[in-house]
């Protein structure tokens, strides 16, 4: 029992199937708004606000990057954006975040510095941003051992947040804050 011979299709018949397909994918691309965006380059865009000129952003830059080299880390100052728990009518003033990474820690520890326009208003905001950081609506935002710096330089308030259970680098984290205990004014916390 043989079967009967299949009769050959031409070139032209083969392609039909494929051409269908293509044309229906081209159809579904232009009625769904298009192909997929391409992949970001370069570094991730920050929702945080930038400092008003790019003379502000290398004075806070370098003044955070000295820290960390002093404690004997190495200076990241690309990648994610931090949000330190600030109060609501600080949010959109600048900052600059400049990390501390370590061989334990190659992610870095983040440094950030809240850039006001002037030395006047980061000092009359230093007082509610300590106030901020210790009441109970922003505790349960950050893990129960977590531990403030605040510090005051000329126009930076400078936020240190390390949580003792998740440091990578504890040693890192002691050296950082040595060398943040010479910086600027310290800004104490209510207890």
């Amino acid at each position: 029992m043989s079967e009967a011979p299949q009769p050959k299709r031409s070139r032209r018949a083969r392609a039909v199937p494929f051409f269908i397909l293509i044309a229906g994918f081209a159809l579904f691309t232009a009625l769904s708004g298009g192909p997929p965006p391409p992949e970001p380059q370069g570094q991730p865009a920050s929702a945080a606000p930038t400092p008003r000129s790019a003379e502000e952003t290398a004075q806070a830059t370098e003044y955070l990057s000295a820290a960390i080299r002093a404690a004997g880390l190495g200076v990241i100052t690309g990648g994610a954006d931090v949000r330190p728990p600030l109060p609501p009518e600080f949010n959109a003033l600048p900052r600059v975040v400049v990390r501390g990474a370590s061989t334990n820690d190659p992610v870095g520890i983040p440094l950030v510095a809240v850039v006001f326009p002037d030395a006047a208003s980061a000092y009359s905001a230093a007082e509610r941003v300590a106030e901020y950081l210790v009441a109970p609506q922003t505790l349960v935002l950050v893990p129960p051992d977590a531990r403030f710096t605040l510090r005051r330089s000329g126009s930076l308030l400078i936020l240190f947040q390390r949580t003792p259970s998740a440091d990578p680098d504890p040693a890192a984290a002691e050296a950082l804050l040595v060398v943040l205990a010479t910086l600027g004014e310290e800004i104490p916390l209510p207890r």
